[in-house]
């Protein structure tokens, strides 16, 4: 099933119902962060493959004059990396006979036998119930994308994997090399020969900073937090700002924190607004210091390719006639993996499941899953009425210190639910 694209809602559904939707998304955006949760907005809903809803509300930027937003804006999608890309490219390869969920990460990486981390396995990374919390900036223990396992040693796990759920970047930062390792391509490649293209996603990429920015893309897309706003956005800004070398780190050494190719610096100045706001440069900055290439962060996208996505979820792994995925592969990312596990929610493979009171809203039916992102993201996928809802905002440019989307998106979706 191909969606319909629209920009209007359907006469199937009372306007009322979308238009309850239409005002909380409109109330929430505005220019003042005392009284706003985001500058502005996308939102698209769709209900077995038909478009209800496809709207773009407020400014994708405030300054230094205002942009107003459109419906084909391009998001930074944060932590949906982790969805989207990263557990996609993990059930590929499952379809292909190149890993398993069984699969210890020592056989990945043989430097980590002789730790904990060594014995987890790849279904641990995907549930978020590797155990490991603590965490120290990349680019503060100068780690290069190739040996990202060595410097993953110093970190000790809380708890014994598989035994806790809690929510963390550095498991799928792992995967993500580990999927690079096993496919011989980088994550940003693999995902668009497998994933992206043959989903017809034309705007989803990654932007990585040894590549320019597509010309067809550039001028939509949407800024993100100033980088002065926080102390690891300074701290990030500094590095990259550090000495610059004439070429790649030489094999066996260690990128001394500050150095960095003078190619990969130069994008990274270009790519930010008057020196501080990030735009077309990932914003998480682990993602940052790699590249702009993560397991965790580094997507980026627009609502109707998201759509897209996540009706192929609901088609069983299939787009325009063709598998992405395997209609297996879709059921084991959609069950419950960590029922009876304490920790701060349900998970299943890389997909978060609806609970009363969490991120993903109070009305959404069992079964239903999705996934938020730093930046203001969040995609919501229920199979059992084959409705997609995606939000996207800019709340970053009001700073990670307003957090109005938290409630908002909510009230969102509980406002799409209670309707359709």
């Amino acid at each position: 099933m191909t969606i319909e694209m629209s920009g209007e809602c359907r006469a199937s559904y009372p306007q009322s119902v979308l238009a309850k939707a239409s005002k909380v998304i409109r109330k929430w955006c505005g220019t003042n962060p005392e009284a706003h949760a985001y500058p502005g907005a996308v939102v698209l809903v769709t209900k077995q493959g038909k478009t209800l809803m496809h709207e773009a509300f407020g400014f994708m930027r405030l300054s230094p004059d205002p942009v107003p937003m459109s419906v084909d804006s391009v998001f930074d999608l944060a932590s949906l990396t982790k969805a989207v890309a990263t557990t996609t490219a993990a059930l590929v390869l499952i379809d292909q006979g190149e890993i398993g969920l069984d699969d210890p990460i020592e056989y990945f990486a043989p430097c980590l036998a002789d730790h904990p981390l060594g014995k987890a396995q790849i279904r641990h990374l995907l549930t978020q119930t590797l155990g490991l919390t603590g965490w120290t900036p990349l680019f503060k223990i100068g780690a290069t994308r190739d040996d990202i396992p060595s410097f993953m040693r110093a970190v000790e796990l809380s708890w014994p994997p598989g035994t806790r759920v809690q929510y963390s970047c550095p498991g799928f930062i792992l995967l993500g090399w580990v999927i690079e390792k096993v496919s011989g391509m980088t994550l940003d490649d693999f995902t668009r020969e497998m994933i992206f293209e043959p989903l017809e996603m034309k705007d989803t990429m990654f932007l990585p900073l040894n590549k320019p920015v597509p010309d067809r893309i550039r001028e939509r897309l949407v800024p993100t937090e100033p980088r002065s706003a926080t102390l690891r956005g300074r701290e990030i800004m500094e590095a990259f700002a550090g000495p610059e070398m004439e070429s790649s780190v030489p094999d066996g050494r260690r990128c001394p924190e500050s150095w960095m190719p003078r190619k990969l610096q130069r994008q990274w100045s270009a790519r930010h607004i008057a020196g501080d706001i990030p735009c077309g440069v990932v914003h998480d900055e682990n993602a940052a210091w790699l590249g702009g290439v993560a397991g965790n962060a580094g997507l980026f996208s627009t609502a109707q390719d998201l759509a897209n996505f996540g009706q192929m979820y609901l088609n069983e792994g299939v787009h325009s006639g063709r598998h992405i995925l395997s209609s297996s592969a879709i059921r084991i990312a959609t069950q419950d993996w960590t029922a009876g596990l304490p920790g701060d929610d349900n998970r299943g493979l890389g997909w978060q499941f609806a609970t009363p009171g969490g991120p993903l809203g109070d009305l959404m039916p069992p079964g239903c899953f999705g996934h938020t992102g730093f930046t203001g993201t969040v995609i919501w996928i229920d199979p059992k009425h084959e409705v997609v809802a995606v939000l996207l905002t800019n709340r970053l440019q009001f700073t990670r210190s307003n957090q109005h989307i938290l409630r908002v998106r909510r009230l969102f979706i509980n406002t799409v639910f209670a309707g359709i």
